[in-house]
């Protein structure tokens, strides 16, 4: 197994926030063409409602599914924090991330070493006997990695927890 460059890991309370986003159900994994599209096109309609200069937007992909789900049946959602005041389209919805307590890893990694940070998070878990929430599990990313050096991501892998 490859090894990540975790830089914490921490538990965190979040406010709630509305993410819009485009949902995909197939296959996704490692397939960084397909996710560059879908957030073309949400970074395109946030472009076009004035609110791609939100310092306080995140860039977030959420994992409804765990690995039980056949692959073709697997859902993700992709897009960006907006004010709750937006309204949806055909392709852009709408959901709400809830508030509460969240552990979050911190992570500077190379595209193909996302499965190992989850796993990393997995056994954290497992290790601190920590309780996750039926809520979302996400990627919260930091970066443009064309920027990066390394062509790092650095991102933030978010679980809900049980109060």
């Amino acid at each position: 197994m490859e090894t990540t460059t975790v830089q914490k890991v921490e538990i965190q309370e979040f406010p709630e926030r509305t993410l819009a986003h485009i949902t995909l159900i197939g296959p996704y994994k490692g397939d960084t063409e397909l996710f560059g599209r879908l957030f073309t096109k949400a970074l395109d309609w946030i472009q076009s409602q004035g609110l791609a200069t939100n310092p306080e937007m995140e860039t977030i992909t959420v994992y409804h599914d765990s690995e039980m789900v056949p692959v073709d049946q697997q859902r993700i959602s992709v897009g960006y924090t907006v004010p709750e005041s937006h309204t949806p389209t055909d392709e852009i919805k709408m959901m709400t991330l809830p508030k509460g307590r969240y552990l979050v890893g911190s992570f500077e990694i190379l595209p193909a070493e996302y499965e190992t940070a989850w796993l990393e998070m997995f056994d954290f878990i497992k290790e601190e006997r920590l309780n996750i929430a039926e809520g979302p599990m996400y990627e919260s990313y930091k970066n443009d990695p064309t920027q990066h050096p390394e062509g790092k991501h650095i991102v933030d892998i978010c679980l809900a927890l049980k109060n």
